[in-house]
């Protein structure tokens, strides 16, 4: 079954920060110690958040041709998809969320490259280790405000749960994120 696909430029809705060449060069590295592979998976996963389907071996099956490209810019960067998640656009542009969410992964992934990985600091064999990690990303992406009322929950793992369960608490989040609802 053949699913409709889009190309497209894309700029980050706010500001994101020049990447150095460095960090370019790891997102195009397509060999196993670069990044592009997983930029690549976690970009076409948030581009399939509005579909049902989220088993990620299908997804990765049914869009076999896509490719993410990070164009650099005298004043930033900007992304190239190529044959992209259709469902991910309207009147063939990109919903304003999955492209804020695209350019929050991008950054995510160079700083755990840069920061978490390698760095003695983070035991991410141990359950203390990655919750310190994940403390660490959190922070970085600014989603911790001091001496702010928190409105928002973090949860990660879901592995342990079952089906049913799973599917309800995606179905709950979603919601509560398509809304804006207070926690």
């Amino acid at each position: 079954m053949k699913h409709k696909v889009i190309d497209a430029q894309i700029t980050p809705a706010g500001k994101l920060d020049v990447l150095s060449q460095a960090e370019v060069g790891k997102l195009l590295d397509t060999s196993q110690g670069g990044l592009y592979r997983v930029f690549r998976n976690c970009a076409l996963a948030v581009l399939n958040c509005a579909a049902a389907m989220d088993d990620g071996k299908e997804l990765l099956e049914r869009y076999p041709d896509f490719e993410i490209r990070v164009i650099q810019q005298q004043r930033g960067i900007k992304l190239e998809v190529l044959n992209a998640p259709a469902h991910a656009f309207v009147d063939g542009e990109m919903i304003k969320g999955i492209n804020e969410h695209l350019f929050a992964v991008l950054r995510d992934i160079i700083y755990v490259s840069d920061e978490i990985y390698d760095n003695p600091k983070f035991d991410l064999d141990t359950s203390e280790g990655i919750s310190n990690a994940v403390f660490h990303i959190l922070r970085n992406a600014n989603i911790l405000r001091p001496m702010t009322t928190p409105n928002l929950v973090v949860c990660w793992g879901g592995h342990s749960i079952s089906r049913k369960e799973y599917d309800y608490t995606k179905l709950v989040g979603h919601e509560m994120g398509l809304r804006g609802l207070d926690i």
